[in-house]
């Protein structure tokens, strides 16, 4: 074996499930971010953990707010949900960009993408500072799914998305 950045561990370890945070902004709009840095932390209650470069604007949406959806958007959405991930939604609005549909959630205010094979409703319960991160533990107040559609991995080290099976 030979020791190896991290960056190539990454790629390494592709595929990663794929999703699209969701926050609300100041003004009350959402804010989409693309995120393949999360996880199940917990079933009872359900915890979702949600990984964030400080450099970010969702942090700073999900410390105030102290809540995000997370949605697994379906594979029709690849292209729209890759560029989330290539700008910021600090002076900008991703989802009419891009032409991503929202819908309200039962529990949140941010909204969830429309076009999703799954859904989560996040109350933020704590933040721990990771290095340049942030790990945002959220509990989950509520889940949809359409089990027809297949959801999206980031491959190649983030490089590209791709529907999984």
């Amino acid at each position: 074996m030979e020791e190896i950045s991290i960056g190539i561990a990454q790629k390494l370890t592709s595929p990663n499930p794929f999703g699209l945070v969701s926050s609300t902004k100041p003004d009350g709009s959402t804010n989409l971010m693309a995120i393949s840095w999360w996880t199940y932390a917990s079933n009872h209650p359900a915890t979702i953990l949600i990984c964030l470069s400080n450099k970010g604007y969702t942090g700073e949406c999900i410390r105030t707010s102290k809540e995000f959806g997370l949605s697994i958007v379906s594979e029709s959405l690849a292209a729209a949900a890759f560029q989330c991930g290539t700008c910021s939604g600090r002076d900008r609005d991703k989802a009419l960009e891009f032409g991503i549909e929202l819908v309200p959630g039962k529990s949140i205010n941010a909204k969830l993408v429309a076009d999703s094979r799954i859904t989560f409703e996040c109350q933020v319960e704590a933040h721990y500072p990771a290095s340049d991160h942030t790990i945002f533990v959220g509990t989950v107040q509520h889940i949809f799914a359409d089990q027809n559609k297949k959801a999206l991995y980031a491959v190649n080290g983030y490089g590209a998305l791709k529907a999984v099976g």
